[in-house]
């Protein structure tokens, strides 16, 4: 092939944008062009990289298995050619980034602000609680929220975020954690309706049954929710702040919280980080001392 970079890398636009006409749409390219490229690629490489109907185009076992080993290498390609450049230089290109779909929204701002200050620098910015994969969605870092690390990627740790136990303002005060057991209760809808209740302090742990009565999949429901009075429940403490604040609702059981949560950056190998994706990070990081409830670890 005279140019067998250049056609790995439309195998891999191809692998990410879902179809030929996708990538070449997105690319610029003629159709044809992008055919003919993955055609040759094939050929050089002895493996049929995609199955191919007139409806639907996938990835067979080799070509996933070739996108999962020649991705991490251009990456790397490309890190090499970023540190040739100026440190000014560092907010340009291409970063895609999924943050949580409640707490990320604090970072929203700043990550514009960044992108309007560095034109060269291309966000493609998604919230969503999902554990994605990140090599082929080619996302380049991900904030997660968790107890433990993903096994599956690379992560450095962030922060620690305390989960307090909330009520509306104005219902009857919950004074032991027999009561809380009785009180009405909200939670995320990944967890069982069944599922005890784990509770934490300092240096005690324990399991209570709750009366779910609702369920949410997002943090603003559940604020929503117990701003209400339909139940009480557990908040990500930077989430309830400035309901705090406004005085819609209240900390019960100040002694006790859910486990506590984990703020994760997630890369898809450490070995090859670009400068730019590091530097959206630092950003990142950076604003986390003025969020309520976020601790260093």
């Amino acid at each position: 092939m005279n140019n067998k970079l250049t056609a790995i890398r439309t195998f891999l636009h191809v692998a990410s944008a879902g179809s030929f006409s996708a990538a070449a749409r997105q690319s610029g390219m003629k159709q044809s062009a992008v055919s003919q490229q993955i055609a040759a690629l094939e050929a050089e490489l002895g493996a049929v990289l995609f199955y191919r109907t007139t409806r639907v185009m996938t990835l067979t076992t080799q070509g996933e298995q070739y996108r999962q080993q020649i991705q991490p290498l251009l990456n790397a390609m490309q890190e090499v050619e970023d540190r040739l450049q100026p440190e000014q230089h560092a907010f340009q290109g291409k970063v895609s980034i999924q943050l949580p779909g409640g707490i990320g929204r604090f970072f929203l701002p700043h990550l514009l602000a960044l992108q309007a200050a560095n034109p060269e620098l291309h966000l493609t910015i998604s919230l969503e609680d999902r554990i994605s994969d990140l090599v082929r969605e080619g996302v380049d870092v991900a904030l997660r929220l968790s107890a433990e690390p993903p096994d599956a990627f690379a992560a450095r740790v962030l922060a620690r975020v305390e989960t307090p136990l909330f009520a509306a303002s104005g219902i009857a005060p919950v004074m032991s954690l027999e009561e809380l057991s009785e009180r009405p209760f909200v939670r995320f809808s990944g967890i069982g309706m069944a599922a005890p209740l784990r509770l934490v302090t300092d240096a005690d742990s324990v399991e209570l049954t709750v009366n779910t009565v609702f369920r949410a999949s997002s943090s603003e429901a559940l604020l929503l929710a117990i701003e209400a009075g339909i139940g009480v429940g557990g908040l990500q403490l930077p989430l309830a702040a400035k309901a705090l604040q406004q005085k819609t609702i209240v900390q019960i059981l100040p002694a006790w919280r859910l486990p506590d949560r984990f703020l994760y950056a997630i890369f898809p190998d450490a070995r090859f980080i670009p400068p730019r994706v590091r530097r959206v990070v630092e950003v990142i990081e950076s604003q986390l001392p003025g969020l309520t409830g976020i601790f260093p670890v």
